[in-house]
């Protein structure tokens, strides 16, 4: 899950460019209490979809966690925005031979077909909210938080990449390592064999 300390601070760091301040350039109380709300909204959504992809709710659990039409909205729209499976196996994920597999991360793994899914299911349940829906018919909290959202579920992904594709090129050089040792146990073996 998401440190929401961290992510607050970072994205309030951030806003505090976006939002005016006072004649001093300082942030307003009212400002900043919408700037962590939206914030933390956002963090909701990813959090949400997060735990749909892991298996630890089910996506009806993840839009009854939503009673506001906007909010239900905003995750309609967050859900339509997100990457779809957007980091690729690139490693086998089962162990093999000697070798140990790599996982793909699956907090990240929301496949279209589940987005569609999803969005099917809300517009069964509420066909007049997301008639024509875009993303400016939300009020302007919607919408920070939707940027956020996406933001941060992106900047998550990448990191998860960078992660999952570190720990393959590990896997790939232990191949390596261990490759070069049989050829040669191999070498000498045939030599050994060769001498007697």
């Amino acid at each position: 899950m998401i440190d929401l300390n961290e992510a607050v601070d970072k994205d309030t760091d951030d806003a505090s460019e976006l939002v005016s301040g006072d004649d001093t350039g300082q942030i307003n109380d009212e400002d900043a209490r919408l700037i962590e709300s939206d914030t933390e909204f956002g963090i909701k959504l990813v959090n949400l979809v997060k735990a749909v992809n892991l298996g630890e709710i089910s996506y009806h659990e993840m839009v009854s966690n939503f009673t506001l039409a906007d909010d239900l909205k905003c995750l309609y729209l967050f859900l339509k925005a997100a990457p779809y499976s957007p980091i690729a196996p690139i490693y086998p994920q089962e162990p093999f031979f000697l070798f140990k597999g790599v996982k793909v991360p699956g907090a990240f793994d929301l496949s279209e077909s589940e987005a569609v899914t999803i969005t099917t299911y809300m517009e069964s349940e509420h066909p007049e909210y997301f008639h024509e829906l875009r993303l400016h018919d939300l009020d302007q909290y919607h919408i920070d938080a939707y940027e956020r959202a996406i933001r941060i579920y992106n900047d998550m992904v990448d990191k998860t990449r960078s992660s999952y594709h570190s720990q393959v090129k590990e896997a790939r050089s232990q191949i390596i390592e261990i490759s070069a040792v049989i050829i040669c146990l191999s070498i000498i073996l045939v030599v050994m064999v060769g001498l007697f």
